[in-house]
């Protein structure tokens, strides 16, 4: 399958990049005629233009400034799992570990100044095979509300830091989902697609796993991009909980007869390149 005509199929905007531009142009059609004969009722369209503006970027399910892959084919009998905020030397290794002994390729979304503290998980991340994406260089929460040459500067730096490993990551998945209307030029310029989710079980970066096994099996399916967080545990949870909860939901797969499948299998799309000259 072409990978750019599955980005197009995530927008399902025939003739528009986005729904913020399809959007812009009704709120326009709509403005021109009201300012004509009715001028006080302008005000509609543009406040539900601006609505959307503010509401869109915080809902991944909507893609509203660009495409976001949440999901693989639902007819698969497969989902991927992804990890973000990592790596981490208090988890990442066992979870590693956990990993190898259910024979399970996963997605590390990694945060670029944590690989730059810790290269020997990166290297240990890619020695087993799996993938690496960009989730910025400092898991900024708000970055997503801040100017272009500032989320410009953080994928960049991310991206430099991962190819002194020899990678180049083809996504990015922006800090607490959030996007922004200058995201989809930043991430074309750098050949580059936002990936998002489409199952979590609302475990705050490991704050809250309690019960997460659960959460996730209940509702699953297939083609579902599953999000976890590699990173320490917070407060008085502990890292043999965590992985308790982690062990569970692969086990769970398998009962459930769901295969976990690459991400860039699922989504038909390469998750990283390897630069000339790497291994």
């Amino acid at each position: 399958m072409n990978p750019d005509r599955h980005i197009r199929k995530a927008s399902h905007l025939p003739g528009f990049r986005s729904r913020f531009e399809l959007s812009l142009v009704v709120t326009v059609l709509a403005a021109l005629p009201l300012m004509m004969f009715n001028p006080p009722w302008v005000i509609l369209p543009l406040s539900i233009f601006g609505l959307l503006c503010l509401t869109g970027p915080f809902v991944q399910r909507f893609s509203y400034f660009l495409p976001i892959l949440r999901r693989g084919n639902s007819r698969t009998t497969a989902v991927s799992i992804t990890f973000d905020d990592g790596p981490d030397p208090a988890t990442t290794p066992r979870l590693l570990e956990l990993l190898a002994r259910f024979n399970v390729n996963a997605t590390f979304f990694v945060i670029g100044r944590k690989a730059a503290m810790s290269p020997d998980l990166i290297l240990k991340i890619l020695a087993a095979g799996h993938g690496v994406g960009n989730h910025s260089d400092s898991h900024d929460v708000f970055l997503m509300l801040r100017g272009r040459k500032k989320i410009e500067n953080e994928i960049s730096r991310c991206q430099e830091t991962l190819a002194s490993f020899g990678i180049r990551p083809k996504v990015f998945r922006p800090p607490v989902g959030i996007t922004n209307p200058h995201l989809r030029p930043i991430l074309e310029r750098l050949g580059m697609v936002c990936v998002g989710f489409s199952c979590r079980p609302a475990d705050f970066g490991n704050r809250r796993f309690a019960g997460m096994k659960a959460r996730v099996l209940k509702k699953i399916s297939p083609g579902d991009i599953l999000l976890l967080h590699d990173c320490q545990p917070h407060g008085e949870l502990t890292v043999d909980q965590w992985l308790e909860q982690v062990d569970g939901i692969l086990s769970g797969l398998r009962e459930k007869k769901l295969q976990v499948m690459p991400l860039s299998d699922l989504i038909k799309r390469p998750v990283m390149e390897r630069l000339e000259g790497s291994q």
